[in-house]
Formats: C-alpha cells, sequence, structure tokens
C-alpha cells in the first residue's frame, strides 16, 4: 500500500524456543498471554522508535511520531501485531527554513544543510514553501519571500518550480539503521514481556 510501512511483530519464529524456557507454565496460560505480551511489545517498539528517531538527530517531535504510527492489536486467534507507519508528506516549512543569496537552510537531522537555489515562496492560496526552480514542472504562481532575485516579496509571477518535502516520518522509519535497533527491541522485550504476563496470571 503506497505511503506506508508496515512493521509486524510475531511469533512464528521465536515462540517454542521462548516458551520452552518457560517450565511450569500451563498451555493455556501460554495461550492468554502470548497476545498480551505482542500488545504490550508493540507498544515499547512504537516508543522505541520514536526514542531512536529523536537519538539520531532528526527534527521530529515525540508526539508527531506517536501519531504517525498505528498499532493494529494482536488476539487470541491473531498471533501477531502490526504497525503501520505513514508516509505522510512533510513541507521543508516543517523544518526551520532560513534563506540567504545562496539558497534556504534547513535543520533535518543534526546540523543545517544547504539547498542550493532554493526560496521560501508564498501562493496565491496563502500557503509558503521551500521551492526550487524547475524547468520541468508546470508554472505556478508565487510570490518570493526575500529581495534576492526577480518575483520578490510583493510581486507575483508565475513560475516553474517544484516544491520540497523533507522527510516524513514512515520514510526515516524505514532507514535500515533504525529496522535494526527496532528488531533488536522486539526480541529482547518479548521474552521478557511474556514471562511478565505468565506470572501475572498465575497470581
Amino acid at each position: 500500500m503506497p505511503g506506508v510501512l508496515f512493521v509486524q511483530v510475531s511469533t512464528r519464529n521465536n515462540i517454542d524456543a521462548v516458551v520452552s524456557r518457560m517450565d511450569g507454565y500451563k498451555r493455556e496460560s501460554v495461550d492468554k498471554a502470548i497476545p498480551l505480551a505482542l500488545n504490550r511489545t508493540g507498544e515499547m517498539a512504537r516508543t522505541g522508535a520514536s526514542r531512536e528517531l529523536r537519538s539520531q538527530g532528526y527534527a521530529l517531535t515525540a508526539s508527531e511520531i506517536k501519531d504517525s504510527i498505528t498499532l493494529i492489536k494482536a488476539s487470541s486467534g491473531q498471533r501477531r501485531v502490526k504497525l503501520i507507519v505513514r508516509r505522510n508528506t512533510k513541507s521543508q516549512m516543517d523544518y526551520s527554513p532560513r534563506e540567504s543569496k545562496a539558497g534556504v537552510t534547513v535543520k533535518i537531522k543534526g546540523g543545517r544543510k544547504l539547498i542550493k537555489g532554493a526560496f521560501i515562496a508564498q501562493r496565491l492560496n496563502g500557503s509558503s514553501g521551500v521551492y526550487v526552480e524547475d524547468k520541468k514542472a508546470g508554472k505556478t504562481v508565487i510570490r518570493r519571500q526575500s529581495q534576492y532575485k526577480r518575483g520578490s516579496k510583493g510581486g507575483w509571477h508565475a513560475y516553474p518550480v517544484r516544491k520540497l518535502f523533507g522527510p516524513s516520518v514512515g520514510g526515516v522509519y524505514a532507514t535500515q539503521q533504525v529496522q535494526a535497533a527496532m528488531a533488536v527491541s522486539i526480541r529482547e522485550n518479548f521474552e521478557a514481556r511474556l514471562e511478565h504476563e505468565l506470572k501475572r496470571l498465575k497470581r
């Protein structure tokens, strides 16, 4: 499905190995504990994703990351939990743009990055964005924010321009480094959560 990333947490690969190390628990208790442990592991993976992305320096808020990740919970008949991460487009205006004669600098990850030749402009509908001239693009009526070039503030002009977007939560979540960190987190947390749920049910 375009625009989303699916991350699945299931017991298919390691449930037998995990259960074999938990002597003394009835199969009935194990069956009840598995979906509870999976759901808690999914919640922890979502929290871990937020922590991992922000630790890497991405300019994303914890609430923004959480809102972009939907949790489809496990049940007794469905022994897997899904994390659906939306790849919503995110304007470069959300990354603290600053315009200069050289272009526009934005803060996406770590320090500021210069996009040469870019500029900030407003469209007729009032929305602002970071643009670059692109002869292959259709013409858009815009008003430049600054006075560096023609079409500056105060004058509307039709330009062949392309609007620039920054990485979405889904886009950065899909990176190999983040995926690897989440895989480790899921493997480590599932066994601990299953044991916790089993002990709780045994009380």
